[in-house]
């Protein structure tokens, strides 16, 4: 619409300036015969604006088809290593642990969540702590209680670490009735 509207602007303006050139080319003709006396008025001459050059025309690139690349397989998971042999100190306490001793049974778990003597192994943790727990060592069951009340290893659940925490506290251990509070 806008260069319709410029070209037609542009076609009024060349007409005006030839029908201006023609009326001053006959008023000179008619001042250069003797017989008529003419006065001359002067008009305005018409101005012609410049025409702005018309932008060179780029010419986008055809957009590239995206060509999705397969993503790559993820790398095999690596064998885990195979667990390093318990030095003696760890072989004898898990002897006393698998005999039935509550205090040895929670401190391979304390071993095993330390990683000292042997891998650290949250599973081996969990299942010396909680046969010590219900053995009735109160340090046992305040960390296992703990280990509910916080999710570490072991689902959340505020009901169980409650009920760990009071049988530690009734048994005198005193972390377990600051927790209680």
């Amino acid at each position: 619409m806008k260069k319709s509207l410029f070209a037609l602007l542009l076609v009024l303006v060349i007409a005006a300036s030839a029908v201006a050139y023609w009326y001053v080319s006959g008023r000179e003709a008619q001042t250069d015969s003797p017989e008529t006396p003419v006065q001359t008025i002067e008009e305005p001459a018409v101005e012609v604006a410049p025409q702005p050059e018309p932008a060179p025309v780029v010419e986008e690139p055809a957009p590239q088809p995206v060509v999705e690349e397969p993503a790559p397989e993820p790398a095999p998971e690596p064998e885990p290593a195979p667990l390093p042999a318990l030095n003696t100190e760890a072989e004898a306490l898990l002897a006393k642990a698998e005999a039935g001793d509550p205090v040895a049974q929670f401190n391979l778990a304390r071993q095993y969540v330390l990683g000292e003597g042997m891998a650290i192994n949250r599973e081996e943790f969990l299942r010396w702590c909680r046969t010590a727990a219900e053995q009735g060592l109160p340090e046992a069951q305040f960390t296992l209680g703990m280990c509910y009340r916080q999710g570490v290893g072991v689902a959340a659940d505020e009901q169980e670490a409650t009920r760990l925490l009071q049988l530690a506290a009734d048994a005198g251990y005193a972390p377990a009735a600051e927790q209680l509070k």
